[in-house]
C-alpha cells in the first residue's frame, strides 16, 4: 500500500487519496460475507491510524460468531493499548483468548498472547511474560510459518523481553536472527527497524561508535513516504538518537533529535510510543540536574502508556537517580503530578520544547 519509491510526490499523494477513499468505504460498511470483510477493514483502520474504534468491529464483539468476536476483541485491545487505555486492553485480551480458545483457533491466540505478555511486563511479571511468548511460538508452529515481516517483529518483542530480564546474550543472538531475515521480508523498511533496535541494544552497552554507524545507516534507509512501520521508526530513531547524544554529553543534540522523535510520535497518534519520547525528556531533564521535572515526565509517560512500566531498566534507573536526588516523598509527589495529567496534558508535557534548559545550580528540591 506505501507509495513506490520511485512514484514522484504528486503520483504518491494521489496513490494516499485512493487508499484512504477505499479505507473510508470499507470502514464504513464491510460487505464482503464471514470474516472477509473485517478482515480487509482492519489493516485500514490501522494504516489510517484511526484514533476511535471503527463501528463494524462493535457490532462484532456481541455476535453469534465466536470467531469474529475474538477478532473484534482483539482489535478493540490494540486500538485501546494505542489509546494508552489498558484497563480495557486488559478485558479485551482476556475475551479475544476465551473467544480463540472457544473457537478451537490457533492464529488468533498467537495474536493476542503477546499483547497479554506486554501487559504482564509492565506489571512486572517477567516469567508470566515469558511464558506467554512461548506459548505463542509453540502455536505459531502448529498452524505454519509466518511471514517474514511477522517473524521479524516476534524476534523484536523476544528482544525487549531478553533485555528487561538482563539476558544481554539472548538478545545479541535474537538480533543476529532478525538481521538475518529482515531483508527478505516484504516490508522495505523492517531492515531499517533493526538497524535502530540494534542502535538501542549498543547504546545500552556503551557501544556508541557502533550505535552511531546503525543510526545513520537506518536513516538513510528510511524514505520519507513511508507508512507503517515508517512513522514508529522513525520515532525511534529520534528516540536512540537522543539517547546517543545524552551518553555522549552533547545535551543540545539530544533535544534536537527528542524535537524529531516527538513530532514523529505525535504523528502516529500511538501514545506508548509517546510516552517512549517522555521517558527520553526525563533522561534529558535528569542531564540538566532537573529532577524534579524528570519526575513529573515519568508520571506522564505512565499516564500515556496507560501504566507504570516496572521492567524497563532505563525507567527504574531514572527513578532511581530521581529518589536518590529528590527523597522519596518529593519523587512521589512530582511523580503523582504526571501521573495525575489527563492525555492531552500528558503529550504536552513531552514536548521537549517546554523542558527547563538550564541546568539547576542550588539544591535540589525537597
Amino acid at each position: 500500500l506505501a507509495p513506490r519509491r520511485e512514484t514522484s510526490a504528486a503520483e504518491a499523494a494521489a496513490d494516499r487519496a485512493e487508499i484512504d477513499g477505499l479505507a473510508g468505504r470499507l470502514l464504513a460498511d464491510p460487505e464482503l460475507p464471514g470474516p472477509y470483510g473485517a478482515l480487509i477493514a482492519l489493516p485500514f483502520a490501522f494504516l489510517r491510524a484511526e484514533r476511535t474504534v471503527p463501528a463494524f468491529i462493535e457490532r462484532l464483539v456481541d455476535g453469534d460468531d465466536v470467531w469474529l468476536s475474538g477478532l473484534a476483541h482483539m482489535s478493540r485491545a490494540r486500538f485501546a493499548e494505542n489509546a494508552g487505555d489498558l484497563d480495557r486492553t486488559r478485558t479485551d485480551v482476556e475475551a479475544a483468548l476465551t473467544r480463540f480458545r472457544q473457537a478451537g483457533d490457533h492464529w488468533g491466540r498467537a495474536n493476542v498472547l503477546p499483547m497479554r505478555a506486554q501487559l504482564r511486563q509492565y506489571d512486572g511479571d517477567l516469567d508470566g511474560a515469558l511464558a506467554d511468548l512461548r506459548e505463542t511460538r509453540s502455536l505459531e508452529g502448529e498452524f505454519g510459518s509466518l511471514s517474514l515481516s511477522d517473524q521479524v517483529f516476534g524476534h523484536l518483542r523476544w528482544i525487549d523481553l531478553y533485555l528487561r530480564r538482563g539476558d544481554t546474550d539472548l538478545a545479541a543472538a535474537t538480533l543476529g536472527a532478525a538481521r538475518e531475515q529482515a531483508p527478505r521480508a516484504n516490508v522495505p523498511e523492517m531492515l531499517t527497524l533493526v538497524d535502530a533496535w540494534e542502535a538501542q541494544f549498543r547504546v545500552g552497552l556503551g557501544d556508541l561508535d557502533r550505535a552511531r554507524e546503525l543510526l545513520d545507516r537506518a536513516e538513510r534507509g528510511l524514505p520519507g513516504d513511508a507508512l507503517f512501520p515508517g512513522g514508529h521508526a522513525r520515532a525511534l530513531l529520534g528516540r536512540v538518537r537522543a539517547a546517543l547524544r545524552l551518553e555522549l554529553g552533547d545535551l543540545a543534540g539530544a533535544e534536537e533529535a527528542l524535537t524529531q522523535a516527538y513530532a514523529a510520535a505525535l504523528a502516529t497518534g500511538d501514545m506508548p510510543i509517546l510516552s517512549m519520547a517522555a521517558v527520553i525528556g526525563a533522561a534529558l531533564a535528569t542531564a540538566y540536574g532537573r529532577h524534579g521535572e524528570a519526575a513529573v515526565l515519568l508520571g506522564a509517560a505512565s499516564r500515556l502508556r496507560g501504566a507504570y512500566d516496572r521492567t524497563d531498566r532505563q525507567i527504574r534507573d531514572l527513578s532511581r537517580r530521581g529518589r536518590a536526588a529528590l527523597g522519596e516523598a518529593a519523587f512521589d509527589a512530582a511523580y503523582e503530578r504526571g501521573w495525575r495529567l489527563d492525555r492531552e496534558a500528558a503529550v504536552a508535557a513531552a514536548d521537549p520544547a517546554r523542558l527547563t534548559r538550564a541546568p539547576r545550580t542550588d539544591r535540589p528540591e525537597r
